[in-house]
């Protein structure tokens, strides 16, 4: 037998090596390990050495100057000084788990001792005191966990088993379960694939009757869509078949509309057709919701024949204003624009002519408007250049409205921009201080003609009128453009209009600009 010191400074007996090789004792929750000694007792001092068998360990006065002694035993026996677990501890226990020499980055040729360590000079060394480390099973042995130097002599000893003596070791302290998020990933990755799966050995007559159902299933849509690709007939009649009756409920489903866009791919014109018939009656509202706005253009882009375009220009007709407002209904108008020819598409512009001023003040209404100028033939353009012109003084004032106004600027055709710019003849000093407006009389002032020009700016010559657009934070950059696009006799004009006006206008903000 063995025998140890505890904290209190009590001996303890424990086995020796040959009998806990035999027994295959643990102690402390771990295998114990001896250096080989016979089966007699081996007594050993706090400084690890060997003492005759009836030699008592002492107590009293010198008890601490053995401490001590073996204190500094723990600190020059290991590579690394000042381990908290050495390698070889004085007690004839190898420990597993001591650090590698330098691991705290303090090797032992950088120790420095002023005087022999106490237990007050460190409480990690008290009399006594011996670490034995556990670890739970299953962990490699080697690793270990280093602490910063400054946190080492602070580390507080492993408390006291609650267990009664006699009642075996201690038992280990399993570690806290922790939620892993890859397997839960790994986990909802293997439930995705049996879902995909299981259409994977299905053969399409085995679905005949529910294939409505699957088309509202990811997988089973995607499987439908794969046998549409293959191109055999009788599957291609079989999907359209069941599906037909329920054709616009799928082109609004979220997995259907996909579906339903395949279909309209690979189906026969004659089926085609049917298909359209179907859906007439509902196309507006389909038209309207997020799936089904694609579902619809992907018909439009699949239309062949001239009787399935005329059943979708009546079914769309009298809704033409209400599907450019809308967020998903406007693209379905302009996939009309960009696939029919001009005449096909006569119905949208005679719808926006009639509605100008509603199509071109919404936000999604003033887009439209310009792609209707875009596409349409030179009798369309004239048609809707018309109806700006007439309306141009309230949508030259509107957020989404003087864009369009703009647009037709941008065109750069006479016949356009001169009829228009005129519509501004005396109100372009009232045009000139609000926020959008102003931006239209600086591009009529660059893009008008020097006649037009010339009666466009000619209210910026009285001094009221051009000391208010001077001072004012938009108006006074219609001044400078008049100043750099005006011709030579006109702008000498302004000029002499403008020089009274300096002083007054020299350190205001906005006059600054014009001063310089």
């Amino acid at each position: 037998m063995q025998t140890m010191d505890d904290p209190s400074g009590h001996l303890h007996t424990v086995p020796s090596a040959s009998a806990l090789a035999d027994s295959s004792t643990m102690l402390y929750g771990q295998q114990y390990q001896a250096y080989p000694a016979t089966a007699s007792e081996m007594t050993y001092d706090a400084a690890g050495n060997r003492l005759s068998q009836n030699v008592a360990f002492p107590y009293g006065a010198n008890a601490s100057a053995l401490a001590a002694s073996r204190n500094q035993s723990f600190i020059n026996n290991a590579p690394g000084s000042g381990t908290v677990t050495p390698a070889g501890n004085g007690y004839g226990i190898h420990s597993p788990f001591a650090p590698a020499p330098g691991i705290y980055g303090v090797g032992q040729q950088h120790v420095q001792h002023s005087g022999p360590h106490t237990p007050l000079q460190h409480s990690h060394y008290a009399s006594s005191h011996i670490h034995v480390h556990t670890q739970p099973q299953g962990q490699a042995s080697g690793h270990t966990h280093a602490k910063h130097p400054t946190q080492r002599h602070s580390q507080q000893p492993p408390a006291a088993s609650s267990a009664q003596p006699g009642s075996g070791p201690p038992q280990q302290q399993q570690p806290a379960a922790h939620h892993n998020p890859k397997h839960a990933h790994a986990k909802a990755n293997r439930k995705g694939e049996a879902e995909s799966n299981r259409f994977a050995n299905v053969q399409l007559e085995e679905l005949e009757g529910t294939i409505f159902d699957v088309c509202k299933d990811q997988h089973g849509c995607r499987f439908l869509q794969k046998k549409l690709e293959d191109g055999q007939e009788n599957h291609v009649s079989m999907i359209f078949k069941e599906v037909l009756p329920h054709f616009s409920s799928l082109m609004t489903d979220p997995f259907g509309n996909y579906l339903c866009q395949k279909l309209l791919e690979h189906c026969s014109e004659s089926q085609r057709t049917q298909i359209v018939a179907s859906v007439a009656p509902d196309l507006v509202n389909v038209s309207l919701n997020m799936h089904g706005t694609r579902a619809v253009q992907k018909m439009i882009e699949s239309l062949s024949k001239q009787e399935q375009i005329d059943t979708i220009i009546d079914a769309l007709r009298e809704c033409v204003v209400m599907l450019i407002r809308d967020l998903n209904g406007n693209h379905v108008i302009q996939k009309c624009l960009s696939r029919l020819n001009g005449k096909n598409n006569q119905f949208i512009y005679d719808s926006v002519a009639a509605s100008c001023t509603d199509v071109a003040t919404h936000r999604h209404g003033c887009c439209v408007f310009q792609r209707c100028i875009d596409y349409a033939t030179g009798t369309q353009k004239m048609q809707l250049v018309e109806v700006i012109i007439s309306k141009a003084l309230a949508l030259v004032q509107d957020p989404f409205g003087n864009y369009v106004v703009q647009y037709i600027l941008d065109l750069n055709v006479p016949d356009y921009s001169e009829p228009l710019i005129t519509k501004f003849f005396g109100h372009i000093c009232g045009l000139s201080v609000q926020k959008f407006s102003s931006n239209v009389m600086e591009k009529c002032i660059r893009l008008a003609s020097p006649y037009t020009r010339k009666h466009l700016v000619a209210p910026l010559m009285q001094r009221d009128k051009l000391e208010m657009l001077m001072r004012d934070s938009y108006g006074n950059y219609v001044v400078q453009t008049a100043l750099d696009f005006a011709d030579q006799h006109q702008r000498l004009e302004i000029i002499e209009a403008i020089l009274p006006l300096l002083p007054l206008i020299r350190n205001t903000p906005y006059g600054k600009r014009i001063y310089s």
